[in-house]
């Protein structure tokens, strides 16, 4: 009798390294902040939907549509905010944590 061989291991998976900006991190804290003064409890979930984008940034960033100048967003479930970042190489760049509502022009010097 013929032995079986296992099926080929699959491809190594590339995974992309993300730095979340200065002025992104600030956007999420002052998210959290204005969540947990709604409800105890909140702002931790936020902050866990936000880890949640970033898992997703680290394993496929291109399939978000780039929106302008290269840049692109993730829109949160839960919590009416955008994710907006770039990719240069393997590196995501996170450059802004917005509320769904700011106008994007306002974004436009961070997006460059």
């Amino acid at each position: 009798m013929a032995e079986r061989q296992s099926p080929a291991a699959p491809a190594a998976t590339l995974s992309f390294s993300v730095h979340v900006s200065s002025a992104a991190e600030l956007d999420v804290a002052r998210a959290i902040e204005w969540y947990e003064s709604q409800h105890s409890g909140l702002g931790e979930d936020f902050l866990a939907e936000f880890e949640a984008v970033m898992k997703l940034l680290t394993e496929t960033p291109h399939i978000y549509q780039e929106l302008y100048r290269g840049a692109r967003r993730v829109v949160m479930h839960r919590f009416p905010y955008l994710v907006w970042f770039a990719i240069t190489g393997e590196t995501v760049t996170v450059v802004a944590c917005c509320h769904g509502k700011i106008n994007p022009a306002r974004l436009r010097s961070r997006l460059r």
